[in-house]
């Protein structure tokens, strides 16, 4: 490689890495986000908050910053090749790019579907514990109580006996 060439290389290798900083720092962003709006939805359904899910977090972290540290390899080894054979240079992080755009994408799904997975379970949850608790027989036994209570605040006995009627 000639003189020129060198810095060609090297200058570009020094706008590469602060991109690659950019997007790591971009994902490391929304994975705070997704955590966040995690452990707010947690706290409204009132799940109590373990040291699991922030592990899982953790791991989260490190295969996302991984990956994006392999893209950068990658990144690397195809500026200087494209520098080398075709006496040009390669500035732009691509790999780390477009790992960085689908991680990003990967964690604002999360945000939405994890929480809505979690609510519709627990709703299908309560629904079966209710099913089972309360069959046909004592929900109008429930009803009819109810609505004896009721009589005497001004609902007649025809009305009660209408409803009962209704079985």
């Amino acid at each position: 490689m000639n003189e020129n060439m060198k810095e060609l290389v090297f200058d570009g290798l020094g706008v590469m890495y602060c991109l690659a900083v950019v997007v790591m720092v971009a994902v490391i962003v929304a994975m705070v986000v997704d955590f966040l709006s995690g452990w707010r939805k947690a706290r409204l359904r009132g799940d109590e908050h373990t040291s699991y899910a922030a592990s899982r977090s953790l791991t989260k972290f490190l295969i996302y910053e991984g990956i994006l540290l392999i893209g950068v390899c990658i990144d690397t080894m195809v500026h200087f090749v494209w520098a080398m054979l075709m006496d040009g240079s390669y500035f732009v992080p691509l790999m780390t790019i477009v790992w960085g755009i689908i991680l990003c994408l990967v964690e604002a799904w999360s945000v939405k579907e994890k929480a809505d997975r979690k609510q519709r379970k627990r709703m299908d949850a309560a629904a079966t514990a209710l099913a089972q608790i309360l069959d046909k027989e004592t929900v109008l036994e429930i009803l009819r109580t109810r609505m004896k209570s009721e009589v005497g605040s001004g609902i007649s006995d025809r009305t009660l006996l209408e409803n009962e009627n209704l079985e």
